[in-house]
């Protein structure tokens, strides 16, 4: 009888065993499901990743266009203003050589004009000289101003 219980204890002890491996088989099992579950939505998030990155590449290259065009655009500005500086500087300085020679010029004596005060407010021509054009230019701008002030501002002016 001692070897028919030692035989039964082998095979309680292989049926133990088999039960454990039954439920370590589950539990792999388990597990295998849950990793094929990740490995799928893994799948959509590189799939959505790599939707991202090939945005991005095209945006980038959306933006490395758009600042080279920018660069040639301020590039030609800033040339033109350049030019437009020389030229403004150029100016400036014919105008204060004119400025100068103007100012050395000795001045002629004015005419005497054989019409009155009066009657050069009046509006009659002063052309005896370039100071006499000036007078007259700057007699009419008077007059318009006048007239677009009306007849009344002129005291408040004053």
């Amino acid at each position: 009888m001692g070897g028919s219980s030692f035989g039964i204890a082998i095979e309680a002890l292989v049926a133990v065993l088999l039960a454990v491996t039954i439920g370590y088989c589950v539990l792999v099992n388990r597990k295998l499901i849950q990793l094929r579950s990740d490995q799928s939505e893994l799948k959509a998030i590189i799939r959505d990743l790599n939707a991202a990155t090939g945005q991005a590449e095209h945006a980038i290259a959306g933006l490395r266009e758009s600042a080279h065009l920018a660069d040639q655009t301020l590039g030609q500005q800033i040339e033109r203003v350049r030019s437009l500086d020389e030229q403004l500087r150029a100016n400036i300085g014919k105008g204060e050589s004119l400025l100068a020679k103007f100012a050395a010029m000795p001045r002629a004596p004015q005419a005497q004009s054989p019409a009155s005060p009066a009657a050069r407010e009046q509006g009659e021509p002063i052309r005896q000289n370039a100071i006499g054009l000036g007078m007259l230019n700057a007699q009419r701008r008077r007059q318009v101003e006048k007239s677009a002030n009306g007849p009344g501002r002129d005291e408040v002016a004053a």
